[in-house]
């Protein structure tokens, strides 16, 4: 009997902190895009935080947030990191996908525009340049532009070309006479003279915007997984938060950049943009869903608590998990 508890014993070891029994190694976690926003991950990989907390992960980068949903949805990959409005749009379609963090409720966006446009009124009647029709940025626009008396869709000339270095550029070359961009091209905006115009960071809109996204079937199935990952995202975040050096040098490599004004540029924001206790902002939410359900009015009109699940969060945050990271 003593032998066999002793095995028993071995074996509930070795399981320790680490993902349920059964599931399915590696943890792959999409990130939407390359950017700042994307630092807490990146931190989590690079300094452990994942192993420490009993995951085996691979990150892997796609190109916007409707492909990185659709992988999700296919069971490609377990966890997506990157704006929760694809994650809506596809619950609003049928799929299972709800956010269980929001760690930016603001719009990462800065309306920048040539010498000689100095205020948004002079915008009327000017080409500006979005990725695409429904994408972020082009919602973006569509808020601050109304806050400031100018129907985007009437009284502009909207361009979609492409992400942001194509806007960047159809700005340079002039095939565009605003648009819509992120750091660290702000700073490279300053430097060429052009106008920031509206910095919705600081324009007080509230808006759901980053978020960590599962389908509802693998967070039923794997709890205890979906917690480990949350606690090594929080602890990630703490770190970036704490430890900006180090951050900045994670920053450099996964982002390919060397010059450190750009790389502040990056750091900055994001320290400026994320929560703490990334808890989804209700009002912010509303907002999504009211202007994609002003697109699309035949969108699905479920209640604002179907687009998310706090209560793996929240566990943690009762806890005290969250605030020793801090202490």
């Amino acid at each position: 009997m003593k032998k066999v508890r002793r095995v028993i014993g071995l074996i509930l070891l070795l399981l320790a902190g680490k993902p349920e029994a059964g599931f399915a190694k590696p943890v792959r976690i999409g990130c939407s895009g390359l950017g700042g926003l994307y630092l807490p991950v990146w931190v989590a990989q690079d300094r452990s935080f994942f192993r420490k907390h009993g995951l085996d992960t691979e990150v892997i980068t796609f190109q916007g947030g409707p492909q990185t949903v659709q992988a999700l949805v296919a069971g490609d990959i377990h966890f997506t990191v990157g704006g929760i409005s694809s994650g809506v749009n596809a619950r609003l379609a049928g799929a299972d996908v709800l956010a269980v963090a929001t760690f930016v409720n603001t719009l990462p966006y800065t309306l920048v525009a040539t010498r000689r446009i100095k205020a948004t009124d002079q915008l009327k009647g000017k080409r500006i340049a979005v990725s695409r029709f429904g994408a972020a940025d082009h919602v973006a626009l569509k808020i601050g532009l109304r806050k400031s008396g100018i129907d985007p869709e009437k009284e502009t000339v909207l361009l979609q070309i492409g992400n942001q270095s194509a806007r960047f550029g159809a700005l340079q070359g002039g095939t565009a006479d605003a648009t819509l961009i992120s750091p660290p091209l702000t700073l490279t905006a300053r430097k060429l003279g052009f106008h920031s115009l509206l910095s919705f960071q600081k324009s007080g809109i509230r808006w759901a915007y980053n978020s960590i996204l599962i389908t509802n079937d693998f967070g039923q199935r794997h709890r205890e997984t979906v917690v480990s990952f949350l606690k090594s995202f929080l602890e990630g975040m703490a770190h970036v938060l704490k430890h900006k050096e180090d951050s900045l040098a994670v920053l450099g490599k996964w982002m390919g950049l060397k010059d450190r004004e750009a790389l502040e540029e990056s750091y900055n924001y994001l320290v400026e943009s994320i929560s703490r206790k990334p808890y989804t902002d209700p009002e912010g939410l509303q907002a999504l869903l009211d202007l994609i359900r002003e697109a699309n009015p035949k969108a699905k009109k479920d209640p604002l608590q179907a687009f998310d699940d706090m209560s793996y969060l929240r566990e943690l945050d009762r806890s005290g998990f969250i605030d020793r990271l801090y202490q």
